[in-house]
């Protein structure tokens, strides 16, 4: 039976969803030996392409992942998140600022994208902004994208932000009494997202959370001011970043120690470490 371009098989659409799972339960291993059980028609195929990409990374191979996601270009041209792909290996392994601009600017030249695909492209693009040093460029895609990221919100969050914040409130219970009472002065604000006020700044609208004020070592030579520190939480873009409850969970937990370790004086190489980052 003759397959039509773009549609796979019952039996290459079974593998391929069998590899995706294998990969995200991390099983790397089983997700290529399942690949290459696929049809040769089924090799070809923008979901398969898109998988050999992120094992490609996974194996630290940046080059082979910008062939895949070449090869998905072709069979698929109109389709964004081939050049939304590629724009971030180029960014995230290369250091290619300037060629993940092309890519982006391109991609936003062309056919209309619907505002999901529109706020990522834009997104991506602020982030190479960002590494040109070109301030302007960077503060007015994220605006965009502040403004499109409400506007694809769901109607409802995936938690109120009463329970949002009691798994807030359970993060600071790991952290020991003495901590926990050095923080008793630092509020915790849970918003929707960062204000348009901390974008222009220079703040990136995605962010899961951040401290805002003086870090306690420096209060220990400057004083603690009436701002010594506030802790902000993002909780729709916490929600983006989480596959479901116990991710989403995870996530503030996480986002929650990494900005109480900013008010304690730690750098992102201190968060590395503790794997907080």
């Amino acid at each position: 039976m003759d397959i039509e371009p773009h549609e796979l098989s019952s039996d290459d659409r079974q593998l391929l969803d069998t590899a995706w799972d294998l990969f995200d339960e991390g099983d790397l291993q089983g997700a290529r030996t399942t690949l290459t059980s696929l049809s040769d028609q089924g090799q070809e195929q923008p979901d398969t392409l898109e998988l050999v990409g992120e094992l490609a990374l996974a194996d630290d191979d940046p080059g082979a992942a910008l062939n895949a996601y070449l090869r998905w270009n072709e069979i698929a041209p109109d389709d964004p998140e081939p050049w939304i792909a590629s724009a971030e290996v180029y960014l995230e392994y290369f250091d290619d600022a300037h060629e993940a601009t092309r890519l982006m600017r391109g991609l936003l030249a062309g056919p209309e994208l619907d505002s999901v695909d529109e706020a990522d492209a834009r997104h991506l693009l602020g982030l190479a902004c960002e590494a040109r040093n070109d301030r302007r460029g960077m503060v007015r895609e994220w605006l965009a994208v502040l403004r499109l990221d409400a506007l694809n919100d769901s109607a409802e969050p995936i938690l109120t932000r009463t329970n949002f914040e009691a798994v807030a409130a359970a993060a600071l219970e790991e952290l020991p009494d003495e901590v926990v009472e050095r923080l008793r002065n630092v509020p915790i604000l849970v918003e929707d997202r960062p204000p348009e006020a901390l974008v222009l700044e220079g703040l990136d609208p995605r962010t899961l959370g951040v401290f805002h004020g003086i870090a306690m070592p420096d209060q220990l030579s400057l004083g603690p001011g009436p701002d010594a520190g506030l802790i902000h939480l993002f909780q729709r873009n916490l929600e983006r970043e989480s596959f479901d409850d116990d991710d989403l969970a995870e996530q503030i937990r996480i986002t929650v120690l990494h900005e109480t370790a900013h008010y304690f004086g730690a750098s992102e190489e201190d968060l590395k470490r503790f794997g907080l980052n």
